[in-house]
């Protein structure tokens, strides 16, 4: 399988990397007459040398992913990250047709919002959630898309804020309480029927938007919130005593999801990812380091290239690849499988060069992409692996000249649709115990 070569480009401040390259037989078939003038082998090699490095986004695309990240965490390898999420509310259907009689009496303006399951950090710790009105409604960056560096402005004084601690996979949500005179002007003007919400656009125009957001010296968890469905609203409460005692609420859900997006911020500072020269983006692995990050929704992607594998055709008159396999392995003690650094949940391989843009995903034998999930040794500790068959890509690699900066990323999302946090730390060829490995099955003919 051809499989076609990602635009490349000269990068600047790339790093010359040399590679030890061994060639480790097992298996060894023989075919022919050995004291003739050739014959056949078929070996398996898994010395050839990936080097691995971590390539981190400045920014990427946030708005539309149908997900509220709120939260802050320190994590002691990636640096701490905060995440605050901007959104608007739409005006109810029918809301102007509703009718107040003389006892209906107003009783409260809340937001409640459902998280998902998914987090980043230490569940245990509780966090402050403050909610914002902003001071305008949120349009495009660039590209039609917001990022996690955007921002919107927010009105000073806050609407309100709960302070909580969420017990994962249980049923908790977070109330927060708008002001009475906040709530109380809101149903007086549909009460009234007023101008503000006499439609959508002009509803928009009275209540721009929020932010809700955590304190900047927490320690919690980041949190996820689904807003495709009923997960987040605001719900204006009323009740009526005549004949009967009897609650009322109107509902008020997100609009204008595409303009919804999520502001990710991580400190880099004092991490094996922090910039040693300006502009720095790459990191490769090192004796110091031996090992490389992935994690989409903070921008951090984990590159894996193959520089030494042309070597390969020296081996013999004719090399003929039959298979390869990619091994990844997280380092153990660096992940928790049910906690706040679980590992992706699938990994896929996404082809790369210099430029380190994004290419076409790698194919399973069907042409659809290749996904992988962790095997968990639960018993050893030592085999928790990714695997991938990556024998038509390696086949690419080995038939191209001019391939050496070419590689993959190993992704669980695409940095501009993520909806996760989760991390992977992913042992290189320096690392003691845990080793990312390709296995090859060549056919040699001498």
């Amino acid at each position: 399988m051809n499989i076609p070569k990602p635009a490349s480009a000269v990068f600047p401040g790339l790093c010359l990397i040399t590679i030890l390259f061994t060639a480790c037989y097992k298996d060894e078939i023989k075919f022919g007459d050995m004291n003739g003038e050739s014959y056949t082998r078929i070996i398996t090699i898994d010395t050839v040398t990936p080097v691995m490095s971590t390539y981190v986004l400045d920014s990427f695309p946030t708005s539309g992913n149908n997900i509220i990240l709120v939260g802050r965490w320190e994590d002691p390898l990636m640096g701490p990250t905060k995440a605050s999420s901007f959104f608007q509310l739409g005006l109810p259907a029918g809301v102007t047709d509703i009718s107040f009689p003389n006892d209906a009496v107003f009783d409260s303006l809340a937001f409640t919002l459902k998280p998902n399951k998914q987090y980043y950090g230490d569940t245990l710790q509780p966090q402050t959630f403050t909610l914002y009105e902003l001071a305008y409604q949120p349009d495009y960056t660039y590209a039609n898309r917001l990022y996690n560096t955007s921002s919107t402005a927010t009105l000073p004084t806050p609407l309100g804020s709960a302070t909580q601690t969420f017990r994962p996979g249980r049923p908790d949500s977070l109330q927060i309480r708008l002001p009475q005179s906040k709530g109380l002007e809101l149903y007086n003007k549909i009460k009234a029927k007023a101008q503000e919400v006499s439609s959508a656009d002009n509803f928009l125009n009275y209540i721009r938007g929020f932010s809700i957001q955590v304190n900047d010296n927490d320690k919690g968890a980041i949190w996820g919130f689904n807003t495709a469905d009923s997960s987040i609203v605001m719900k204006l409460r009323y009740h009526t005593t005549i004949p009967d005692y009897k609650e009322h609420e109107i509902v008020f859900t997100l609009t204008r999801t595409e303009y919804q997006y999520n502001q990710v911020l991580t400190n880099r500072a004092n991490t094996p990812l922090q910039p040693q020269v300006a502009g720095q983006q790459e990191f490769f692995t090192s004796k110091a380091v031996p090992y490389a990050f992935t994690q989409a929704g903070t921008g951090a992607m984990m590159k894996i290239k193959f520089p030494t594998l042309r070597s390969l055709l020296g081996m013999g008159s004719v090399v003929k690849l039959l298979s390869a396999r990619l091994t990844i392995k997280p380092v153990e003690r660096l992940f928790d499988d049910e906690g706040g650094y679980r590992l992706p949940d699938t990994l896929f391989l996404a082809q790369t060069d210099a430029t380190n843009i994004i290419g076409n995903p790698i194919p399973n034998s069907s042409g659809s992409t290749a996904y992988s999930a962790p095997y968990i040794d639960y018993i050893n500790r030592e085999h928790t692996s990714y695997s991938f068959d990556v024998s038509s890509y390696i086949n690419y690699l080995m038939n191209t000249p001019g391939v050496t900066e070419d590689g993959v990323f190993a992704l669980e999302e695409y940095p501009g649709s993520t909806k996760k946090l989760n991390r992977g730390v992913m042992g290189s060829w320096e690392h003691p115990k845990y080793k990312t490995e390709l296995v090859l099955t060549v056919m040699l003919i001498e």
